[in-house]
This record gives structure tokens, C-alpha cells and sequence, in this order.
């Protein structure tokens, strides 16, 4: 994404995202599930959805739809990529876990699943998933909205996404299960 220098009518961070994203993100972006978490997120990742949302590249069924009359420079998603980069993500709830599947989930997330080629997600997602240069953050993203991120590895999506598409055909439903609750853990 080509960064623009221009500046805009809307105010800065904190009052761009509360105008913009606060409604369904929250103003600390720990938002409820299933709306994806922004705190801690990388600011690079943020700005990417957001800029393949604005060119339709990536379906947010109509979600942004009102944003985009508003926002509409490079240098406005960059602020509000580093604005919510930069708060703390909250602790996920605690919830009773069947020790087995988180167990099987740790593993599929530290050692993949060679023999059908799933690699580790580690590999791409960080040891604590932490995301890395091509890979966005799973520590602290609620468990509801990471299920509807795997599933929609099912439909077209930006050229990012069609690696994980492979990945996950690869993947049986009860391992999909096992490493979204070893994700929820992260």
C-alpha cells in the first residue's frame, strides 16, 4: 500500500478510531466476539485488511461500508492501525478446557500435522502467537472470530490468504476444533 502524506479533516487517534471503529471494536479494541480483536495487533496487518477491505479484495460483508465515506487516505488507516497496535489486548475468559484437546491443538500449533502437509503454525504465527512479518497475531483473538477467519479460508480471498487455504483443507474438523482451543489459550 502506497502511503499518502496528505493529511485529513478527521481527527487524530484516539478521535478517528471512536468516530470510525470504537462502535464495533471497542475504544481499547477488545470488542466482543465474534468482532475481531484489533488491541495488539500488528499495525502493518491492520493497515492491509483494512486497505483490501476499502478495494473489496476482502469480503467484509458490507461491515466498513460506512467507513469508507470517511476514511479515506492511506495516512488515516495508518493511524488507526498504529492506534490500536499499540493498546493491550485483554486476557481471554476463563472457561473450563477438555485437557486432550487442548493438548492436541498445542501439538498441531508447535509441530503441524507433516503428514498431510500442515506445517507448524508457529512457523508463520510465532511460539506465542504473537504473528510475525507475514502472518497476523492469534494471541489474545477470541476463539469465535478465529473460527470464522478458518472458515473463510474457504472462500476467494487477498493472495495472503491462499496459502492458508491449502493449509486448512489439509486440516480435519476435529483438528480445526483442537487448535482453535489451544489458539483461545495464546
Amino acid at each position: 500500500m502506497a502511503l499518502s502524506t496528505a493529511s485529513t479533516a478527521l481527527a487524530a487517534p484516539p478521535k478517528l478510531a471512536q468516530q470510525l471503529c470504537a462502535a464495533c471494536h471497542g475504544m481499547d479494541g477488545n470488542g466482543p466476539p465474534p468482532i475481531p480483536r484489533l488491541a495488539g495487533q500488528q499495525a502493518d496487518y491492520i493497515a492491509q485488511q483494512l486497505d483490501w477491505m476499502r478495494l473489496g479484495q476482502r469480503d467484509d460483508g458490507g461491515a466498513h461500508k460506512a467507513v469508507w465515506d470517511r476514511l479515506k487516505n492511506d495516512a488515516d488507516i495508518q493511524a488507526i492501525a498504529r492506534y490500536y497496535a499499540a493498546q493491550k489486548t485483554a486476557p481471554p475468559p476463563a472457561k473450563s478446557i477438555d485437557p486432550a484437546l487442548l493438548a492436541r491443538g498445542r501439538k498441531l500449533y508447535t509441530e503441524g500435522n507433516l503428514a498431510v502437509g500442515a506445517p507448524p503454525c508457529f512457523t508463520c504465527h510465532g511460539e506465542q502467537g504473537e504473528g510475525g512479518s507475514a502472518a497476523p497475531r492469534l494471541a489474545g483473538q477470541h476463539a469465535a472470530y478465529l473460527a470464522q477467519r478458518m472458515k473463510a479460508s474457504d472462500t476467494p480471498q487477498p493472495p495472503a490468504r491462499m496459502e492458508m487455504q491449502e493449509i486448512l483443507k489439509t486440516l480435519g474438523q476435529d483438528d480445526v476444533r483442537a487448535l482453535l482451543t489451544y489458539m483461545a489459550t495464546l
